[in-house]
């Protein structure tokens, strides 16, 4: 007749508890990095979070946030949009060179910012700006624009960037109705397209 080994029965329940906690860590991390959270609005390449800013957000949302560093717009100041990916889906690379084309939802005023994965602003090439606002953006007849980006030159509206890796676009719009109850029932936002990479 076999005996009862406790010590044995110690090292399963501490084996079984490392995993359900290996299984619970990599799961929260998982919803955390890739959900959108719940009440995203999501267009195309852009997402953003109209409650993220109130007392409403839930958990995964405001933990998404605090582990990017992000800090978001309050729902009476506007709805920042964010985008990584390009309109084929691939991450967005400082080596390649992107168009930016089409029209915003309607806002007071907008910035287009280029942001490191950590949320720092990209140091732009040497007589460049990272960033562009949409009271000094040349445009169409129709209102629509191209915004190009880019570590070289480029004519018209430019974004400069440079480095290696990956960087997001932020899109920030002020006063803007699709924060409202009333909101745009189908928003438009501007389509990220790939020109080009340098090897």
């Amino acid at each position: 007749m076999c005996g009862h080994d406790p010590l044995r029965s110690i090292f399963n329940l501490l084996f079984i508890f490392l995993i359900g906690l290996g299984v619970g860590s990599a799961t929260a991390w998982y919803s955390i990095q890739k959900s959108h959270g719940l009440g995203a609005i999501n267009i195309g390449q852009w997402s953003a979070w109209p409650f993220v800013g109130g007392s409403a957000v839930d958990p995964y949302t405001g933990a998404k946030v605090v582990a990017d560093g992000s800090l978001p717009l309050g729902a009476a100041e506007g709805l920042a949009f964010e985008a990584v990916k390009d309109e084929e889906g691939t991450l967005l690379r400082l080596e390649c060179s992107y168009r930016l084309e089409g029209i915003t939802p309607p806002a007071k005023l907008w910035t287009l910012v280029a942001y490191t994965p950590d949320g720092a602003a990209v140091t732009p090439s040497p007589g460049g700006t990272s960033a562009k606002y949409s009271g000094n953006l040349m445009r169409f007849p129709d209102a629509s624009f191209v915004i190009n980006i880019g570590r070289s030159p480029m004519a018209g509206n430019w974004i400069s960037i440079q480095g290696t890796g990956n960087f997001k676009l932020v899109l920030r719009l002020y006063d803007t109705p699709v924060t409202s109850s009333s909101g745009l029932i189908e928003p438009v936002m501007p389509k990220i397209l790939q020109t080009g990479c340098e090897s």
